[in-house]
C-alpha cells in the first residue's frame, strides 16, 4: 500500500508539472546585497529600477569576548552584560529604512525602537507609511491587566525615507496591518480587531465597525487571521469562526462604513485572498483550523493548502496541493495569472515552492525554487520575483 501511495503521490506531481531544482531559473544580480548592514539580512525589500528601499526589523548585534578574557574559557561570555539578557536584547530591537542603490552603498534612512513593524510603500514611491511597537520587556503587566503596554507609533515619509513626519496616533492603540488605495486613502488594523480609515493622507482617522464575531472579550489583543485589499479597491478581512467550524469572509468596499458578509469557507483557515478590478475573488486557505486553536496531538497532521474561486455567487474549490505544500501567499500575476507561493516541508531544510496557473485555477504548473532563501518578494506590478541567498540577489520573470 505504501508504494502504491508513493506511486500515485509522484502521478499526480507531475500532472500539474512539478519542476525538481531550478537550475537556470534565476538570473543573478548582485553579490554583496546589502551586505554591510549589520546584523546581516535584507528586510522586506523594495526594487525599482537600480533603486532599493527596505524594512528590516533586526535585534542588537552581540559580541563575546575572546577565550583569554573569558571568566571561564570553556564557555561563551558576551562582551558586555545586557547581551546575555532576553529581555535586554528584546527592548534593544529596532526596526529600519534602507535605501540605497544595487550598485552604490545602501544605508540606513531610519530608525527606531520597535519589535513589530508593518509598512506601504506607493507604487510610484512617493509615500511611506511605517508603524512601530515598542514594550518593556522588564515591565510586568498592570494588577488586573493581562498584557504590558505596547507603545505604537505612526510615521510618513514623502521623500523615500530621507525625512518623516509622525503623524498623530494614540500610543496605546497597536497598529499590526497597513492597507492603502493610495498616498492619501488607506486603513490601518489593529487589535481588538479594529479598523481605521483616513481619507486624507493620516491627518484624520475614523474608525469603523468590524464584524461581532471576530471579536473574543476575552482577549483585547484578537486579530483577523487574513486582512486583504483587492484590486477593486475592496478591503476582505477573515476570521476562523471556532463554534461553526467555517471561516468568514466579509468585505468593505471604499466609501462604505460596515463590512459585509461576502462568503463563508468551511473547515479551512485563510491564508490569503486575492481580487481582480471586476471582483472575481481568489482565496487561498488551509484545511482545518488555525494553529493556535488546534489540539496539541493534532497540530502535525496533514492540513492541505488550496485555492478556492468565488465570482460573486458561488464558491468553488479550484484545487488541492499536496499536504507537504505549504502556501503563504497568493498574487495575480500581470497576466492575470494566480501564483500560488509557498513552501515545501516534507524536507528538514525545506524548499521555496511556486505553483502558477493561467486559467483560473484549473492546472497548475509547479516549481522549486531551491532552498528557502533568506527573503524576497513578487512585484505583482511587473511580473518580477526577487530571491535573496547569502549575499547575492537573484531575479526571475513570473509574467
Amino acid at each position: 500500500m505504501r508504494w502504491r501511495w508513493l506511486a500515485g503521490l509522484v502521478a499526480a506531481i507531475a500532472v500539474v508539472g512539478y519542476v525538481v531544482g531550478g537550475n537556470g531559473m534565476w538570473d543573478r544580480v548582485s553579490n554583496d546585497f546589502m551586505k554591510e548592514d549589520k546584523p546581516y539580512g535584507p528586510g522586506d525589500f523594495r526594487l525599482r529600477g537600480d533603486k532599493v528601499l527596505s524594512m528590516k526589523l533586526t535585534n542588537p548585534e552581540t559580541t563575546f569576548k575572546p577565550r583569554e578574557e573569558r571568566s571561564d574559557p570553556n564557555r561563551a561570555e558576551p562582551t558586555e552584560a545586557w547581551m546575555g539578557n532576553v529581555s535586554e536584547i528584546a527592548n534593544r530591537r529596532s526596526v529600519r529604512i534602507l535605501g540605497g542603490n544595487l550598485d552604490g552603498e545602501v544605508t540606513r534612512r531610519f530608525e527606531e525602537p520597535a519589535q513589530r513593524a508593518d509598512w506601504w510603500l506607493a507604487p510610484d514611491w512617493s509615500t511611506l507609511y511605517l508603524a512601530t511597537g515598542w514594550m518593556d520587556y522588564h515591565e510586568e503587566p498592570a494588577p488586573g491587566e493581562r498584557y504590558t503596554p505596547q507603545l505604537t507609533q505612526l510615521f510618513k515619509s514623502t521623500d523615500q525615507g530621507a525625512t518623516w513626519e509622525r503623524l498623530e496616533w494614540p500610543e496605546g492603540q497597536n497598529i499590526s496591518f497597513l492597507r492603502f488605495l493610495d498616498a492619501e486613502r488607506g486603513y490601518l488594523i489593529g487589535w481588538g480587531p479594529r479598523i481605521w480609515r483616513t481619507e486624507d493622507g493620516g491627518e484624520h482617522w475614523e474608525e469603523l465597525p468590524v464584524p461581532d464575531g471576530a471579536c473574543n472579550p476575552e482577549n483585547e489583543r484578537q486579530q483577523f487571521d487574513l486582512v486583504a485589499l483587492g484590486r477593486d479597491n475592496v478591503l476582505r478581512m477573515a476570521y476562523f469562526d471556532p463554534e461553526s467550524g467555517t471561516s468568514p469572509v466579509y468585505a468593505l468596499p471604499w466609501g462604505e462604513d460596515t463590512p459585509r458578509l461576502e462568503l463563508t469557507l468551511p473547515q479551512h483557515t485563510v491564508s490569503d485572498i486575492v481580487a481582480n478590478e471586476q471582483g472575481m475573488v481568489y482565496v487561498l486557505a488551509r484545511e482545518g483550523r488555525p494553529r493556535h486553536l488546534t489540539a496539541a496531538e493534532e497540530r502535525d497532521q496533514p492540513r492541505p493548502s488550496s485555492v478556492w474561486g468565488w465570482n460573486g455567487e458561488t464558491l468553488q474549490e479550484l484545487h488541492e496541493f499536496a499536504p507537504q505544500l505549504v502556501g503563504y501567499a497568493l498574487y495575480l500575476t500581470p497576466e492575470e495569472g494566480l501564483l500560488f507561493d509557498g513552501v515545501d516541508d516534507s524536507s528538514l531544510l525545506g524548499s521555496d515552492i511556486t505553483a502558477v496557473s493561467y486559467d483560473g485555477g484549473g492546472s497548475w504548473k509547479i516549481e522549486d525554487e531551491g532552498r528557502s532563501a533568506q527573503g524576497g518578494y513578487y512585484d505583482a506590478q511587473t511580473g518580477e520575483r526577487w530571491r535573496v541567498s547569502g549575499y547575492s540577489l537573484y531575479r526571475r520573470e513570473i509574467p
